[in-house]
């Protein structure tokens, strides 16, 4: 049996202790694509970007733990993957750098058109503790959010984690806490991609690649990874199996924005990349 319903999101979801704003970011790709300027930080690199929009595909499984078939209640267990674990770059992609290269202006050096960012994660295990609505409310144990850069569409290239240790979607939206991490990421691919990231206003030993940092300055200086969420009514799908368990397939839209607070003010943030339900896009001015 397929059901659908709906649910509302709200924006700006999270509240963080000791973050009180996201820094602006830059992205350096390595090389030099299309015509300099637009105010690019380096010749390879992109402008100053404050966040980047996202549109990604999700896909969870409910396990019935009680005695009964008696829906999606408190106790039964989830498991969700989402990103590049679900469907291709197509329709799992970062989609812009905001602020938006307009006529030249706020270069993003070719992205796009000659590179594209992604994400995947998978086995994010959650119990249901209760419904808010339509929406089940879970509690989320750790996983790990992976990083891509691909140049053709085809090769992904994985250059940064994220390393999260727990959560809980409320009904209103996902709120996963955690931080940039490379501990798993191969040696050669973190040496030549994993400061694609540079903080604005953070440096560590003279580099403000998110790597350097990471590697250079331990959790100290941990990098925050927050996203945030307009309301909007979207639709998600749910299965019922007739084997106990439910499938809920869910598109999602939103935006991401980085901050790495200093270690007085040190936080684990939230990173709202999964969810139970679909997000529009934050509507962005160019």
């Amino acid at each position: 049996m397929m059901n659908k319903f709906k649910l509302a999101w709200g924006g700006a979801l999270l509240a963080i202790a000791g973050v009180a704003h996201a820094d602006p970011f830059f992205i350096d790709v390595g090389t030099a694509f299309g015509a300099p300027g637009g105010g690019r930080v380096c010749a390879t690199c992109t402008s100053m970007k404050d966040q980047f929009t996202l549109r990604y595909d999700s896909r969870t499984v409910i396990t019935d733990v009680g005695t009964q078939n008696n829906g999606i209640t408190a106790g039964d267990t989830t498991l969700t993957s989402g990103g590049l674990a679900v469907g291709g770059w197509d329709t799992n992609v970062i989609t812009s750098l905001i602020p938006k290269q307009v006529f030249g202006n706020n270069s993003d050096n070719g992205y796009g058109v000659d590179w594209l960012l992604s994400f995947s994660f998978s086995n994010l295990a959650g119990v249901v503790t209760g419904n808010l609505g339509a929406a089940p409310l879970i509690t989320y144990g750790p996983t790990t959010i992976s990083m891509f850069l691909t140049f053709d569409g085809n090769t992904s290239i994985r250059f940064m984690d994220i390393a999260i240790s727990g959560g809980q979607s409320d009904g209103l939206g996902t709120v996963l806490s955690g931080k940039a991490d490379f501990t798993n990421v191969d040696p050669l691919i973190a040496a030549q991609y994993g400061n694609l990231f540079h903080s604005s206003t953070y440096s560590c030993n003279g580099s403000s690649g998110f790597y350097d940092i990471w590697k250079n300055c331990g959790d100290q200086t941990a990098i925050s990874v927050v996203t945030h969420f307009d309301t909007d009514i979207t639709e998600t799908n749910i299965t019922a199996n007739g084997n106990g368990t439910y499938t809920i397939a869910s598109n999602h839209d939103g935006s991401v924005t980085f901050a790495v607070p200093e270690p007085a003010s040190l936080a684990l943030v939230g990173l709202s990349l999964v969810g139970l339900a679909g997000i529009r896009r934050r509507k962005n001015a160019a």
